[in-house]
């Protein structure tokens, strides 16, 4: 046990009658599930994807089931995050003029797997196109992966006004940066 006025500063906890989190020590956790439907929606509507012989679209977030969250437990930013996600695409084949519609859906993002292993579902309705189909398996997932990335890139990092902001009230010392939030501090 360190001697009063040694040691780390973090551990210093004063004696308070009303019990107070001092400094978000312990553990305080934010919900983060609207800012992430709306940014979900964001990265994810309007990703196009085009070759010789089609172009797809997103077209709309049809569905977006999960939750997101972030925690402080001394001094270190937690996120969970768990989403079902299903969106409306929309393709036309260049040669022919022809219009199709299919679905992707994310079945289960997060932070239990990388982007990467992400897994990414392609249908299509009734009638040719397999063409646009198999455009959208491919250019389409990672794109789709791109974005994901870019949702979990924005939700860690604490830009674009996500509500568990590290330079927010979970930073504990003004002279530490939370980088990447992962927990690696630059000074």
């Amino acid at each position: 046990m360190a001697k009063w006025g040694q040691g780390d500063p973090r551990w210093i906890v004063e004696e308070r009658e009303d019990g107070t989190n001092v400094n978000n020590w312990h553990w305080t956790e934010r919900d983060a599930t609207s800012w992430s439907k709306g940014k979900l929606r964001e990265f994810l509507v309007g990703i196009v994807v085009e070759n010789e012989a089609g172009r797809c679209q997103i077209s709309e977030l049809k569905q977006v089931e999960g939750e997101a969250s972030c925690s402080s437990r001394k001094g270190k930013l937690i996120f969970f995050y768990e989403w079902n996600i299903k969106l409306g695409w929309k393709g036309i084949i260049k040669e022919s003029g022809v219009k199709h519609k299919g679905l992707i859906e994310i079945p289960n993002l997060s932070e239990e797997n990388e982007v990467d292993d992400t897994e990414v579902n392609v249908s299509k309705k009734k009638g040719d196109g397999d063409i646009l189909k198999d455009l959208m398996k491919t250019a389409g997932t990672a794109k789709v992966r791109e974005a994901l990335g870019d949702y979990l890139k924005a939700l860690k990092t604490g830009k674009e006004g996500i509500p568990c902001d590290p330079r927010g009230p979970f930073s504990i010392y003004p002279s530490y940066a939370l980088h990447c939030g992962l927990g690696c501090r630059v000074g």
